[in-house]
């Protein structure tokens, strides 16, 4: 059965899911409220739309039945992200994708709807900040929460050494699943009993913790709950003054 994708806002994250999946599928229906964007799209898609999806009944005209997968990308407009993630989880769109711009907002899209949520910024972020702080990491890749994976250039420390007498696993906790040479793109698996040398870039797959704990660098987050995020959106609560009447009642 052929999956059928909506796009619905055509922002930075929406454009490049749109371009990628127009190579695989031609099932794609796009949703923006600007002209010249959707204009520019419009190649792209099946089908096109210039309309607000805001409004729940313009999205409900537009979207077929059996949508199996929506990618909704409105920027920063939580209020917008909100109210078309409750419209498409009504009209029962299966997979619902919504961009966000933080774990809070990310937590409340979920509970109006969103299936999976995507951290453009704060992913791109998490990928070049170890870079800009550690130069023996080339990259840097969350796959989970428990995971990562990391081009590690070799310790000096480690130069000389097998990968039994390393003993990565036990003694750093990570995996060393191949190498490349630093001015080489392409990885091979070595032996354990290969010795180390001083230009070899090693693939490594572990916590992000551990990874960055071997290259002797620390990236720590803050978080701040929920309930101060939607204060943050919604504001503080107003109170009316007591009337001189009121008071004496």
């Amino acid at each position: 059965m052929i999956r059928q994708y909506a796009v619905i806002g055509l922002g930075s994250f929406g454009l490049r899911v749109l371009q990628k999946l127009a190579e695989a599928t031609d099932q794609i229906i796009i949703v923006d409220r600007d002209k010249a964007v959707v204009e520019s799209c419009k190649e792209l898609a099946a089908k096109s739309y210039i309309t607000d999806a805001i409004n729940p009944e313009a999205l409900t005209r537009i979207l077929p039945e059996g949508i199996d997968v929506s990618i909704v990308d409105v920027g920063g407009n939580l209020e917008a992200a909100i109210v078309i993630t409750n419209t498409l989880k009504k009209l029962g769109v299966r997979q619902i994708i919504v961009r966000a711009d933080s774990d809070e907002r990310g937590e409340i899209l979920k509970i109006v709807g969103a299936t999976t949520i995507i951290y453009p910024a704060r992913e791109a972020a998490e990928k070049l900040v170890p870079l800009l702080v550690s130069p023996t990491l080339f990259r840097f890749m969350p796959i989970s929460p428990s995971l990562v994976l990391a081009e590690v250039k070799v310790p000096e420390r480690y130069v000389g050494l097998t990968l039994i007498e390393a003993n990565f696993r036990q003694a750093r906790g990570i995996n060393v699943v191949a190498l490349r040479k630093e001015d080489g793109d392409e990885y091979i698996y070595f032996e354990p009993k290969y010795r180390m040398q001083a230009d070899d870039v090693l693939l490594c797959a572990g916590s992000e913790e551990d990874v960055t704990g071997f290259t002797g660098t620390r990236v720590t987050g803050r978080k701040i709950g929920i309930g101060n995020m939607l204060k943050g959106i919604f504001g503080r609560p107003r109170f009316r003054k007591e009337t001189s009447s009121e008071k004496k009642k």
